[in-house]
């Protein structure tokens, strides 16, 4: 059964993650015209997970776990451009843009298909499924 709550902070982690880098993208595209924006991304989930965000659960006492501390946070960083500068400096590219909307679409869509089957995996163990 713990093995289930991981999978459920793992697939919560990479929604915050989406959210996160969702977010930076919508900033990107509404910054595509001002002279001297760079762009910016967030490091990519795999990385994240090297470090260890999300999964330090502190505990008061042994079967407690405090999840609400174990929120990942990520650090948005300038991005490589993608494509050549715009000559006011602006790093923006609004094709390579979609094309991480489209990524941090399928990470979400990802983490909530593995939260669905996992909740669909507990329901089913305690009988309600």
């Amino acid at each position: 059964m713990d093995h289930n709550l991981t999978l459920l902070r793992l697939a919560s982690s990479l929604a915050a993650h989406a959210t996160a880098r969702q977010g930076l993208v919508a900033e990107n595209i509404a910054n595509a015209d001002t002279p001297g924006y760079r762009t910016r991304d967030v490091v990519d989930f795999a990385t994240t997970l090297e470090e260890g965000a999300g999964f330090a659960a502190k505990t008061t006492r042994a079967g407690h776990m405090d999840l609400v501390d174990g929120d990942p946070r990520f650090e948005a960083r300038e991005a490589a451009a993608f494509g050549a500068e715009t000559p006011n400096g602006n790093s923006v590219s609004l094709e390579d843009q979609m094309v991480r909307g489209a990524e941090v679409r399928q990470s979400h869509d990802l983490a909530l298909g593995v939260y669905r089957k996992t909740m669909d995996i507990l329901r089913t163990s305690i009988g309600k499924g």
